[in-house]
This record gives C-alpha cells, structure tokens and sequence, in this order.
C-alpha cells in the first residue's frame, strides 16, 4: 500500500487598511487623476520590479488596483470607492490588502507609507482643485 503525502499550502491572510476620507472635489476629477499613469512613464525607474494593473474600473465609481513586486513578494490590492456626497463632494473609501506579514515591520512601514502618499496626492488633489476655482472666480470678477 502506498502513502501520499498531501501538502496544501495556505496562503497568510491579507493585512488590510481602511481610510475614508470627503473631499471638495466631483468623483469625475478624482476617478480621473486615480487612473493618471504619468508618474509610472516620466520616472520609470521607481517601478522597476513592479507590475501595476487595473482590475476594477468602474468609472466615477469604483477603481481596484493591483500591484506586484517582482516576485510576488509582496502584493497589493488597493480598492478605492467614490460616493458622491454634495453637489461638489465625494466620499472616497480607500481600502489596501497585502500579503504581508503583519509582524514584517518594514514591509507594513513600506505598506503604511504608500497609504500616507495616497492619501497625501487626495488632499493635494483637493486643495489644487479649490485653488483653481478661487482663480477662476478672480477672473470672472475682475
């Protein structure tokens, strides 16, 4: 009689992170400046070992992202949620998975700062976004 020995591997859970944030800004322009992909063909060097994709995109809804490093040592499932929450405001749910260890302290350091950064280039976004309309109206006025 023959024994097998049955191995199954069971990936770790996905570490996930969850931040909601409202901005004075239509879900048109964030949905938008979320798909932009200037950054990755002006300075490809900072993704060299990184693969970048769309895998969700439902427009001025809903976009999912999903990035892997070479070698799917880490992977990175960014889920961002537009709900329109005024006539010139939108609820943004932005919610990161990874495959990191939550005991790996420089992979979640990398993972926390890459969350900052999004959240960063929103509010950026945002004050961009009335700047221009307080131009806008100094010129209708003037």
């Amino acid at each position: 009689m023959k024994k097998y020995r049955i191995i199954i591997y069971m990936p770790p859970p996905m570490s996930i992170i969850s931040k909601t944030i409202v901005l004075r800004i239509p879900s048109n322009t964030i949905y938008r400046a979320l798909k932009d992909t200037r950054l990755e063909k002006l300075f490809p060097e900072f993704f060299i070992g990184v693969t970048r994709r769309l895998v969700v995109d439902k427009t001025n809804k809903e976009l999912t992202f999903r990035t892997i490093t070479q070698g799917s040592q880490i992977e990175i499932i960014e889920t961002i949620r537009l709900k329109i929450s005024g006539k010139d405001t939108t609820e943004i749910e932005y919610t990161t998975e990874t495959n990191a260890e939550e005991n790996n302290l420089m992979v979640q350091s990398i993972v926390h700062t890459h969350v900052a950064n999004i959240l960063y280039s929103l509010l950026l976004l945002e004050t961009g976004y009335i700047n221009g309309l307080m131009e806008r109206k100094k010129t209708d006025y003037a």
